[in-house]
């Protein structure tokens, strides 16, 4: 899986290549650059997963106790419909 996150000016600020086992899962701290911003903003995320398959997402980051969760084969809960490449907003605890 690549992970690629551009910053208002559209800049890239990550730009990683991931390999996952079957049901695995990691965690990737953020940049030092954005784990002091305590004001909201909007970074676009683009994720591909086995060079076949993108997913680009503009997500709003409204705060520094912020995460965005990456799935794949995600379930979106409202509308029950599973996606192979699913981002959601999460509050650290």
């Amino acid at each position: 899986m690549a992970v690629e996150v551009f910053d208002q000016q559209n800049k890239s600020i990550i730009n990683e290549t991931y390999s996952l086992e079957s049901e695995g899962d990691f965690s990737q701290v953020r940049p030092l650059s954005l784990r002091f911003s305590h004001e909201k903003r909007e970074y676009i995320f683009k994720v591909t997963m086995d060079k076949q398959i993108t997913s680009t997402v503009k997500i709003e980051i409204p705060n520094s106790h912020s995460l965005v969760d990456i799935w794949l084969y995600g379930r979106d809960y409202e509308s029950g419909e599973i996606f192979p490449i699913f981002m959601e907003i999460a509050e650290m605890a």
